[in-house]
C-alpha cells in the first residue's frame, strides 16, 4: 500500500547527469582553473571558484578570457585587454564557472 504524496524527484533518480557532455565542447583543448583570489567579484567569480576554459572556443570581443600577463593569469574581457596591452597572449576563454554556495 502506497500513502502520502509522491517525491518531486520521481522519474529523475536513475538518470544519470554527465558534467563532461554538458560542459565541455572541446575536450582536447578545455582545462580547469581554480581562483585564488578576491580580485574578481564584481565578474560574479569569488574566491575558490572553479573555471572551465577553453581554447577551441571563438573568441569576441565580450568574451570573458585567461591570459597572461607579467608571468600570471588574469581574467579580463577582450575589449578592455586590447585597450591596454597590445601583445597579450590570450590562453582562453572562460565557458563556465562553478561556484560553491557557502552556508551562513
Amino acid at each position: 500500500m502506497i500513502t502520502g504524496l509522491p517525491s518531486p524527484a520521481q522519474g529523475y533518480e536513475s538518470k544519470d547527469i554527465n558534467l563532461n557532455s554538458i560542459l565541455i565542447r572541446h575536450p582536447s583543448a578545455t582545462f580547469f582553473m581554480q581562483i585564488e583570489s578576491s580580485s574578481y567579484m564584481n565578474m560574479g567569480i569569488y574566491n575558490g571558484d572553479i573555471l572551465i576554459i577553453d581554447r577551441a572556443k571563438k573568441i569576441t570581443p565580450n568574451s570573458l578570457v585567461v591570459y597572461e600577463s607579467e608571468g600570471h593569469f588574469v581574467l579580463g574581457r577582450v575589449f578592455n585587454i586590447k585597450k591596454t596591452f597590445e601583445d597579450t597572449i590570450i590562453t582562453g576563454t572562460i565557458t563556465h564557472v562553478i561556484h560553491t554556495v557557502k552556508e551562513t
